[in-house]
């Protein structure tokens, strides 16, 4: 479990990109089949998700920490363009509603 969370910090390190404030990500959750995803939020809509290896976090970021959660929809899909309206359920669950956390 160390190696795996000191990968998943070095990964997040190398995957940063121009700075992105008022930009959320939400980091490590279990996204359908992925089992440790990114997505990022930009303006109440959904921007980028997928894989960690795959998506960068932009520099700058508001960081939700989602390892051991899942992320799933409250109406359209988990994709890029969509209005972000998710849930991340785990030990407690948040609800996000055009981009901001409402639980």
């Amino acid at each position: 479990m160390k190696k795996f969370l000191l990968f998943a910090a070095l990964a997040l390190a190398g995957c940063t990109s121009p700075d992105a404030s008022g930009v959320k990500v939400i980091v490590g959750a279990k996204l359908g089949a992925i089992d440790y995803s990114v997505v990022v939020i930009e303006n109440g809509k959904i921007t980028a998700a997928g894989p960690q290896s795959q998506v960068p976090v932009p520099k700058g970021s508001t960081i939700t920490r989602g390892i051991g959660m899942t992320i799933e929809p409250d109406g359209d899909s988990i994709e890029p363009g969509h209005p972000a309206n998710l849930t991340l359920k785990g030990a407690t669950e948040r609800k996000m509603h055009n981009g901001e956390w409402v639980q």
